[in-house]
């Protein structure tokens, strides 16, 4: 199944849902931050939106690059149930739409 031409907009909608969670999330707007790992997950995130921004078609970037933020979170022992639903929520939103 081919990449549809509007999953970069999908892949940015569901980062943007599940980045606005960990956000309100009382351990992500600490602003001592205990465990680095935190920050790294926020970090990936980052990092994956500017590299959406340089591309103009997702079927350019190896679907790799753009799960591993959302498995990180996954497997973290640091996110709460909720935001580690809503990753495997977009997940399973990138299988229904043929993204990966």
């Amino acid at each position: 199944m081919t990449c549809p031409g509007n999953g970069i907009y999908v892949l940015q909608g569901e980062m943007a849902t599940l980045l606005t969670a960990m956000r309100r999330g009382a351990r992500w707007s600490s602003h001592s931050h205990q465990d680095e790992e935190q920050d790294i997950l926020m970090r990936s995130f980052t990092d994956l939106k500017d590299i959406l921004n340089q591309i103009g078609d997702l079927r350019e970037l190896d679907s790799s690059h753009f799960l591993g933020p959302f498995l990180e979170v996954i497997r973290s022992e640091e996110t709460t149930g909720p935001v580690t639903s809503l990753a495997l929520a977009a997940i399973n939103k990138f299988l229904s739409y043929g993204l990966i």
